[in-house]
């Protein structure tokens, strides 16, 4: 029997899958290349540290490492359920939840892949995996991806209605309100992906979607406190965090310590993570000090572009995804703090983009490619030699995070392009600005009231009145500024 090119397709495909994860699986467990898999899993540990002390009797940890959401709680202690029931070690258990997650993704992709015709995004997020490697298995990073991934399947018509006599005409029913839920669940895992409403339209449907984020957000974590305490400790802990040493923000600083222009410490972990730490209160402290909030700054100037984008775009369903990867990108790369696994919500979020033939990321999501096996190197296998700032890993995560940039710039310079008509500045608010600097020149060119203007009005003949009344021209004038382009109107 002879197979039909989509069904060889999905069959290869899951081929590829199983084969890589197998392998990833193994070294996660530590049943193969242990040395290797102990190190990408190593956070696995202190998740396990969490769960017996604290997550299982309802607290959340007094620790500064603690930097998550609150709805991260039931799923680290899920694995300490499952060992004090049936005895599965806590690492086999959080390892099995990952790559179920990853089959998950791996699904909806193929899924959505079969009913476009477009095969780019599937292969991307298969083979992108193991560039970063076992890391995938060895974080929950994985479990807000799949929150994403679903909600945009649902948002951008990926999963078919199938009805009774077997067709596949509609699309699922109220499917913004299931999206919207799942954004917010994915946001009380990690804040990423509430960033997902930079692709909502402005109409109603997109402020609805808006909405039921916010209200699963909300409800989520006040549902959480009534079985959890400290659920907003996570909160204050971020504020404390300083300039992670593989952030583009620290590494200048872990180069200039290996060119010994400075005196940083980079082998010290605050708040969980490894900061640049200043040798003393000179002026490298100072330095240190004005990065951070020029760090904080660029935050925010980030999502204010995003914002500006957002009010002035026009909407298609491949925005939806374009707008998410693009603010992922505008958050990782501007932070203070890059850790490898973030890598994971930018591969995850690229292979959904690359499931629309008129998607704008192809090239950011190339970048972002090649910066997956320079992660993979850095972290774990050259991770020791970079806390010491030697020269050749402080180069390589330099080359990633200079990849990174040009990911974030080309990928909003592309979305901008494609969905907003006309100049950065919209003319209306040009014609505001340039009107309002006209008056000022006007009043600064008028001559003072004084005998000067009497003797010019009476020398001057009396004007021709028109026979527009003022009235009529107010109007007018009225009419033309009110005048507002129509957006074009999609159904969703």
């Amino acid at each position: 029997m002879k197979l039909s090119l989509t069904k060889r397709r999905v069959i290869t495909a899951l081929a590829v899958w199983f084969v890589t994860r197998a392998v990833l699986y193994l070294i996660a467990t530590e049943h193969f290349m242990s040395t290797y898999g102990k190190e990408s899993v190593g956070d696995v540990s202190t998740y396990l540290k969490w769960a017996q002390d604290s997550l299982y009797y309802g607290h959340i940890p007094h620790d500064t490492e603690w930097q998550y959401p609150p709805l991260l709680a039931p799923i680290l202690v899920f694995p300490e359920w499952l060992s004090h029931t049936f005895g599965i070690h806590y690492l086999t258990g959080f390892t099995a939840m990952t790559f179920l997650a990853d089959c998950v993704i791996t699904t909806m992709l193929i899924w959505t892949a079969t009913r476009r015709g477009t095969w780019a995004g599937p292969w991307y997020w298969i083979l992108g995996v193991p560039l970063l490697g076992p890391i995938v298995y060895g974080r929950y990073d994985v479990f807000p991806a799949l929150c994403v991934v679903f909600s945009l399947a649902l948002l951008g018509k990926g999963l078919p209605l199938v009805m009774a006599d077997g067709s596949k005409g509609r699309q699922l029913n109220n499917r913004r309100w299931v999206a919207g839920v799942l954004i917010g669940f994915g946001t009380a895992i990690k804040i990423w992906p509430g960033l997902a409403v930079f692709g909502m339209p402005r109409g109603k449907k997109g402020w609805q979607t808006i909405a039921t984020v916010a209200a699963s957000v909300i409800g989520t974590i006040a549902t959480l406190s009534f079985f959890f305490s400290g659920t907003l400790s996570f909160v204050s802990n971020q504020g404390g965090r300083g300039l992670e040493i593989e952030s583009i923000w620290g590494i200048p600083f872990v180069l200039g310590k290996r060119l010994h222009l400075e005196h940083v410490i980079t082998n010290k972990v605050v708040y969980g993570s490894y900061q640049i730490v200043p040798d003393g209160h000179g002026l490298i402290s100072f330095v240190v000090s004005a990065t951070y909030y020029v760090a904080l700054l660029s935050l925010a100037g980030g999502f204010a572009l995003m914002a500006y984008w957002w009010w002035r775009k026009t909407w298609r369903p491949a925005v939806m995804a374009d707008a998410t990867f693009v603010g992922t990108l505008v958050m990782i790369t501007l932070s203070r703090v890059i850790s490898p696994q973030y890598l994971i919500w930018l591969l995850a979020v690229a292979g959904f983009c690359l499931l629309y033939k008129d998607t704008t990321q192809r090239r950011s999501s190339l970048l972002v490619l090649i910066c997956l096996p320079l992660t993979q190197w850095e972290f774990p296998i050259a991770f020791q030699q970079l806390l010491h700032a030697h020269l050749v890993p402080t180069l390589v995560v330099c080359l990633r995070d200079l990849l990174l940039v040009l990911a974030t710039y080309f990928g909003f310079r592309d979305l901008w392009v494609s969905t907003v008509d006309g100049p950065f500045v919209p003319p209306r608010l040009r014609a505001l600005i340039s009107r309002g600097g006209s008056s000022a020149d006007k009043a600064a060119t008028e001559p003072a009231p004084g005998a000067t203007v009497v003797a010019q009005a009476e020398a001057e003949p009396e004007p021709v009145v028109s026979t527009t009344s003022a009235s009529e021209a107010e109007v007018g004038e009225s009419v033309e500024t009110d005048e507002v382009e129509a957006e074009p109107v999609h159904k969703w």
